[in-house]
């Protein structure tokens, strides 16, 4: 079986308006910051990214009432953007928030 898991931590930087689907399926699409040091082949690396996150669904109704600089943690995974593009999104499906790291 494969596997396609991700965990990421970081603020919101920047969220689009609460939106539907044609079908009444509430969208919500953010910017993830994240920073972390990481461990890789015995040296420490700073990982920095900006992540696209794409949330469906009541979980896209509750993050909807979190604004810019929260800090959360998501669960979910990566997928296409959309179905012809090269470019990835993270697809969450829970999330927590994070009182500091």
């Amino acid at each position: 079986m494969s596997r396609n898991e991700l965990v990421l931590s970081g603020v919101i930087a920047t969220r689009d308006l609460l939106r539907y689907t044609p079908a009444g399926l509430p969208v919500l699409s953010f910017v993830l910051q994240h920073e972390s040091e990481q461990l890789e082949a015995g040296q420490t690396f700073k990982a920095q990214l900006d992540m696209t996150v794409s949330v469906l669904g009541e979980v896209a109704v509750q993050l909807d009432r979190l604004g810019p600089g929260t800090r959360i943690m998501l669960k979910g995974f990566l997928a296409k953007k959309s179905r012809n593009s090269r470019q990835f999104v993270m697809r969450a499906e829970q999330f927590k928030l994070i009182d500091g790291e």
